[in-house]
């Protein structure tokens, strides 16, 4: 996480108010090898920007028109999921999260249960061996192309294990390892399975991921850059993106 999206978290668990006697304790535990003075570098830029207003000495306000971070939902499944897989490969790295993430910005929601696991490649095809074994009601796909997915997994629920990309900007909910919003949009103009939010349905959920949530454009070119789309995610953040 950067300082700007530590402070505004921090924020807005307490009331919108941040108050640095309180904070400053609170950071060096949370984050022991982070800067004090970087933070307090940062809390004045962001008075300046106008993503917090100073109340008083020390104290800080949220601004109101400041966005929420978006967080996933980890479900039942996808935890006894990534914890299986960890469990049997604890130096891989894991990414789970769910296509229908999606759809809360969508205009025609689809009918879709699509679970993606996301590890690295050398891991890949061992892991999906081992969710092959205990995923009885799904349909499990290593890699699928447009086609492959299209003919054996649209129809019903199913899970998709893929290589995770270096530098995936992952968020962790209760130790879980799923996609920032970042990485889902980036992936909805790439990955196959994601045939359903193409065209104009596209632009509608960079429009309304935006307007609900707070987006980090650099993240999303960093990680659109690793995915070689970079000039292609550009264009539509100058699009939709205010």
């Amino acid at each position: 996480m950067t300082n700007v999206e530590i402070i505004l978290d921090y924020g807005a668990s307490h009331g919108g108010t941040i108050v640095r006697k309180d904070f400053v304790p609170w950071f060096e535990s949370a984050y022991p090898e982070g800067s004090v003075r970087s933070m307090d570098t940062e809390l004045r830029q962001m008075v300046a920007s106008g993503l917090l207003e100073r109340i008083g000495y020390g104290q800080f306000r949220l601004c109101t028109n400041v966005k929420s971070m978006y967080i996933p939902v980890i479900s039942p499944e996808m935890m006894e999921l990534f914890w299986s897989i960890k469990g049997m490969y604890p130096y891989a790295n894991l990414c789970i999260w769910q296509a229908r993430a999606l759809s809360s910005f969508m205009q025609h929601v689809p009918s879709i249960d699509i679970l993606i696991l996301e590890t690295n490649r050398t891991a890949a095809e061992a892991v999906f061996e081992d969710v092959r074994q205990m995923a009885e009601k799904r349909t499990v796909l290593l890699r699928p192309s447009e086609k492959e997915y299209r003919l054996y997994a649209s129809a019903g629920p199913s899970i998709l294990v893929r290589d995770l990309i270096s530098e995936s900007p992952v968020i962790y909910v209760d130790g879980v390892a799923s996609a920032s919003l970042e990485k889902m949009l980036v992936d909805a103009t790439i990955s196959p399975e994601f045939e359903f939010a193409r065209g104009a349905e596209l632009y509608t959920i960079f429009e309304n991921a935006d307007q609900m949530y707070r987006i980090g454009k650099k993240t999303m070119l960093r990680y659109a850059a690793r995915r070689g789309k970079k000039e292609e995610i550009d264009e539509l953040i100058k699009s939709t993106m205010l």
